[in-house]
């Protein structure tokens, strides 16, 4: 198995740690508060597993002031505000009935004493009821909205009250949301603007009730919605007061009594029982004592009544129902290993396969956070699942990039065999790494180094091969330089290919080019190593253009892109060619119509080579029409006179005229020209004239 690099694995382990680390700093950064993920999921939890930590039992009850209440004939024409001889009544009913502590979620901020129409007196029952009652009486104020003097007076005691703010009879009731707008958690106490900190509503009324303390905010987990906490209506109590007493006293008999407003208009909460079906059990309507216990007051809104939050959290602690968010190092601890499964499944695994992988962890984790919710543990998910997400993303990046580090090194490596075009190409598409290929018009040029084989017996091997790498090394720049690929070496021979991998709509040209640009370094390189009296090469080159299939030959695990096709086998047979008629560049005849706009090309005889049975046109490239003088402007219109005779059967005449064209030439060519090689063919014809003539040369080697 191959082991993946040095830098891989070193940016490997230094990915997971910046994950683990990240994941513990946001573990200690996320707080108390819950957030739209954890907080979902928490109230999710609540709806699915109903088990909790604690004591069962109600050791709770709500009155309810209700739109039924308010509607009744005994309540109708007393504005709330004059409710005080009600609300007498109601304590000491309460009272007498053992209820262990009394809180009125109403916040008292007025007095009947400043309606001066009213009996001065009016209140004074309610005061009177107060005071009586005051050691087992919460009432609730905000922080910008107090209780009225009078009513702080009546509930004060002078005996435990004196020298502090205010009287244990009062508590805040302010209730502070998650970042959700969840009401979830319920805190014991609220900091004054000078830095006091006083009871809130919960806390007095446990306080009240002789139950244990609110040492922390109570993180509500309510085993079923809030509002089956019992509940009764105000003048269901007020009746049964008078009608049956021993009824309100089996209702709140050692029961903590919260009093509040359960109005769909005023002081509802959205609560983590959001996701439970709320109770439905409408009260029946009627003017005698009937203690039957409400259901949600407003199912429809998704929302609840302020008073049961503060009856949810005194029962929690009265129970033992409290949950706890996991210990932060627990939470650090899940948080790390998350992440380093998030990681290794980025750097080990498809993407596909990491992503459901981190929707596993997340399952996995929430699994965990239902099977501790009944041993009062709250697992938080987000941050542990967010470490899973972040590291595999991040193992995923530091992944491409290692990979597209390797990428490179090994398209820098693979362009020392293969053309750097077919590199790219195939780095950048997987459909090229497939055998089978397609047919397409090319140009394909086969380049010999003259003289190799007589090197090969005077040269010792390396000082062969460095020699001949010299000279490929110049073939191989002029067709890169022109858009060409050079598809392989064989022996001493380049084979090069123009308009394949990539498509180029002028191969023929570029090929043109590339063949002079060859033919004018080697030949140039040949004459300094022959006055330093060095080995050298010359060369040859036969060009031909016209379809062929390319693409990947081989086996399925060993590819080579080349082409195939007639037009490279009888590019194959010119590369000989120039030998036989004395010059450097032979091209076929398509290649000579692409480029003849451009390039001086002269007809040089119609020929059969071995494999084909039909006779073809060879042309010679003499040079760039740009770049070219006077006297290889003259040239194939001189070649094409003697031609024309030639292939007329006229020998004489054709010999007489290549002599006189070669006789000009002998400055330009060392020792043979085409000239000169047809004029030698045309003495040979006239010794022995052919019994059939038809013009063609017949190659009878490749």
């Amino acid at each position: 198995m191959r082991q993946p690099s040095l830098w891989r694995r070193r940016h490997r382990g230094i990915t997971t740690l910046v994950a683990a680390v990240l994941a513990v700093s946001v573990s200690f950064a996320s707080g108390r508060t819950m957030g739209w993920v954890d907080g979902f999921l928490y109230d999710l939890s609540l709806a699915i597993n109903r088990e909790r930590p604690g004591s069962n039992g109600e050791p709770v009850a709500v009155i309810a002031l209700d739109r039924g209440s308010l509607a009744s004939p005994e309540l109708a024409a007393t504005p709330r505000v004059l409710f005080g001889p009600f609300w007498a009544k109601l304590i000491d009913g309460l009272a007498e009935s053992g209820a262990k502590a009394i809180g009125f979620d109403i916040i008292f901020s007025y007095s009947a004493n400043r309606f001066p129409a009213l009996d001065r007196h009016y209140e004074h029952g309610f005061y009177d009821a107060l005071a009586r009652h005051h050691d087992r009486l919460v009432l609730a104020r905000s922080a910008g909205l107090p209780v009225a003097p009078p009513i702080e007076a009546a509930v004060y005691d002078l005996d435990t009250d004196t020298g502090k703010e205010e009287p244990a009879a009062i508590g805040f009731a302010e209730l502070i949301p998650d970042g959700d707008g969840v009401q979830r958690r319920v805190t014991p106490d609220m900091a004054t603007p000078d830095g006091q900190l006083l009871p809130t509503f919960s806390t007095a009324l446990l306080a009240r009730a002789k139950a244990p303390a609110m040492s922390e905010p109570v993180l509500l987990a309510p085993p079923a919605p809030l509002e089956t906490i019992p509940a009764y209506r105000l003048i269901d109590v007020l009746r049964c007061l008078d009608q049956r007493p021993a009824a309100v006293r089996e209702a709140f008999l050692g029961k903590v009594v919260l009093i509040g407003s359960t109005l769909p208009e005023e002081d509802r909460k959205r609560t983590p029982d959001r996701l439970m079906r709320p109770a439905r059990l409408p009260a029946k309507e009627g003017e005698d004592c009937a203690l039957d216990r409400l259901g949600a007051s407003h199912p429809e809104s998704g929302t609840t009544p302020g008073v049961f939050v503060h009856a949810a959290a005194v029962e929690s602690v009265m129970t033992g129902n409290l949950v706890r968010a996991v210990p932060l190092p627990g939470r650090s601890a899940a948080a790390v290993l998350t992440s380093l499964c998030g990681s290794l499944l980025g750097f080990a695994t498809t993407p596909l396969v990491a992503a459901l992988g981190v929707v596993g962890l997340a399952i996995v984790c929430f699994g965990l956070a239902l099977v501790l919710l009944p041993y009062g543990l709250w697992f938080p998910v987000a941050v542990p699942a967010a470490g899973a997400i972040a590291s595999m993303v991040l193992a995923y990046i530091v992944r491409f990039l290692a990979e597209e580090r390797r990428r490179r090194q090994v398209q820098d490596a693979f362009s020392h065999y293969l053309a750097p075009s077919i590199v790219d190409q195939l780095a950048e598409s997987e459909a090229e790494l497939r055998l089978g290929g397609e047919r397409r018009e090319i140009t394909v040029m086969f380049a010999d180094l003259s003289g190799f084989t007589a090197l090969s017996t005077r040269l010792p091997p390396e000082a062969l091969m460095a020699l001949t790498n010299t000279y490929h090394t110049l073939m191989v720049n002029a067709v890169e330089a022109t858009g060409g690929y050079v598809n392989q070496f064989v022996g001493d021979a380049v084979m090069a290919i123009w308009g394949a991998p990539l498509p180029d709509p002028d191969h023929a040209a570029n090929a043109a080019r590339a063949a002079l640009q060859i033919v004018d370094s080697v030949m140039r390189a040949k004459a300094e190593a022959d006055i330093r009296g060095e080995p050298s090469y010359a060369v040859k080159i036969g060009i031909n253009t016209g379809p062929a299939v390319v693409g990947n030959v081989g086996a399925p695990k060993r590819y080579n892109y080349t082409a195939v096709g007639e037009t490279v086998n009888i590019a194959a047979r010119l590369e000989s060619v120039p030998e036989d008629y004395g010059c450097r560049i032979v091209v076929g005849p398509k290649t000579a119509a692409a480029t003849a706009e451009r390039f001086l090309l002269c007809e040089l005889d119609w020929i059969k080579v071995k494999g084909k049975e039909e006779a073809f046109s060879v042309f010679q490239l003499v040079a760039e029409r740009s770049t070219a003088d006077a006297a290889e402007f003259l040239y194939p219109d001189r070649y094409q006179a003697g031609l024309e005779r030639y292939r007329a059967g006229d020998f004489a005449a054709a010999e007489h005229l290549w002599l006189h064209q070669a006789k000009h030439l002998a400055a330009s060519y060392a020792t043979n020209s085409p000239p000169l090689v047809m004029a030698k063919r045309c003495i040979e014809l006239k010794a022995a004239p052919p019994p059939v003539w038809d013009g063609v040369f017949v190659k009878t080697s490749k």
